[in-house]
C-alpha cells in the first residue's frame, strides 16, 4: 500500500511531511490501513503483521532467528498499539463527528490534524526502535543489500516522479485527493470539484525537494550504518531527530504552504457537503469508529 493512499482524516495529517524514509514509513502502513475506513478495516488491522513482514521483505532478508526475533518484537508493538493507540483513534473520530455538528470551524479542523499527527509520531517513534533493535542482528552483507535497495527505490522514485510535467503533476494531485475525499463523501459536486483544482492549484511542487532531501538522507544513512560503529543506533536517532532543521529553506516553506492549503481544502469541501455526503461521511466514520473500539476491546 503507498503511503500516499489514505481517507480524509488521513488526508489532514499531510499537513506535515513525517522526518522518515519510506523504510521507516513502514510503521505508517498501520494507520494508513486503519484510516482508510474500508469495511475491511479489522480484516486488515489482524493481518497488519503479515502486511509488514511483506514490505520488510522487500529491503531486506532476515533468516530464520532475525526474523523470529524481529517477529517477537512486532507481535510486542503491535499489542501496544491495539491497547494503547486504537483508544486514541476511537477520540479522535468522536472529535471528527461532534466537528460536523458545528460549523467545522478552522481552529477544530486543525486540532484534529494534528491530533492525527501525533499519532503517526507516536507510531513512527516506536517503529524506529523496532527497526534498530533489528538492525542489531544484520549482518554487514544484510546492511549493504539494505542499502542497495534503498537507493534502487530511490532511482524509480526519481525516474518516475521526475518525469512528469507540472501539468502531470497538478493532475495526479488532483486524482489522489478527489479519490480520497470521494472515499468518504461519494462523487464530489461541481463547486467541490471546482474547489479541489484551485487548490491544487496554489500547491507548490515538492517531489524535485523531497527527492533530492531524501537522496542526502539516505547517504548518511548509509555512512552510519556501514560504519557499523558501536553507537550507530545513536546516530541514527540523532540523523532523524535533526532532519527538519536540515531542509533547504524553499523545501519548509513549501511543505508549511502546502499543508494551510489541504487544511483549509479540506474544510472547504466539507463545508460544501451535500445531505446525502453528510450521511455517507457520518456512516462511514461511525462504522470506522465502531470497528477500532471492537478491535481495542479484543
Amino acid at each position: 500500500m503507498k503511503t500516499g493512499q489514505v481517507c480524509l482524516p488521513a488526508l489532514l495529517a499531510q499537513r506535515r511531511r513525517p522526518s522518515v524514509t519510506r523504510w521507516a514509513l513502514l510503521g505508517c502502513l498501520l494507520i494508513v490501513a486503519i484510516l482508510n475506513g474500508c469495511s475491511a478495516t479489522q480484516v486488515i488491522y489482524n493481518r497488519a503483521d503479515i502486511l509488514i513482514r511483506w514490505y520488510l521483505d522487500d529491503y531486506v532478508t532476515l533468516d530464520r532467528d532475525q526474523q523470529a526475533r524481529f517477529d517477537e518484537r512486532l507481535d510486542a508493538l503491535l499489542e501496544w498499539h491495539r491497547q494503547e493507540e486504537l483508544p486514541e483513534y476511537v477520540l479522535l473520530l468522536d472529535d471528527a463527528l461532534v466537528i460536523l455538528d458545528t460549523d467545522v470551524s478552522l481552529a477544530a479542523t486543525r486540532s484534529m490534524a494534528e491530533g492525527i499527527e501525533s499519532a503517526a509520531i507516536r507510531l513512527q517513534d516506536r517503529f524506529l526502535e523496532l527497526l534498530l533493535s533489528t538492525g542489531e542482528n544484520l549482518t554487514s552483507a544484510q546492511r549493504a543489500d539494505f542499502i542497495e535497495a534503498l537507493l534502487a527505490k530511490q532511482e524509480a522514485f526519481e525516474t518516475d516522479r521526475l518525469a512528469r510535467s507540472d501539468a502531470e503533476y497538478r493532475d495526479d494531485l488532483g486524482q489522489r485527493f478527489d479519490k480520497q475525499l470521494g472515499r468518504y463523501l461519494g462523487r464530489l459536486t461541481d463547486e467541490q470539484a471546482r474547489r479541489l483544482q484551485e487548490g491544487v492549484a496554489e500547491m507548490t511542487r515538492l517531489d524535485h525537494f523531497w527527492l533530492q532531501d531524501r537522496r542526502v538522507w539516505i547517504l548518511a544513512l548509509s555512512n552510519i550504518l556501514l560504519a557499523d560503529e558501536p553507537d550507530w543506533a545513536d546516530q541514527v536517532r540523532a540523523l532523524i531527530a535533526g532532519r527538519d532543521e536540515a531542509l533547504l529553506p524553499d523545501y519548509q516553506e513549501g511543505i508549511e504552504h502546502n499543508g494551510e492549503v489541504i487544511l483549509q481544502l479540506s474544510r472547504d469541501v466539507l463545508l460544501m457537503r451535500t445531505e446525502k455526503q453528510d450521511k455517507k461521511l457520518r456512516a462511514r466514520l461511525i462504522a470506522l469508529r465502531d470497528d477500532l473500539a471492537a478491535l481495542s476491546d479484543a
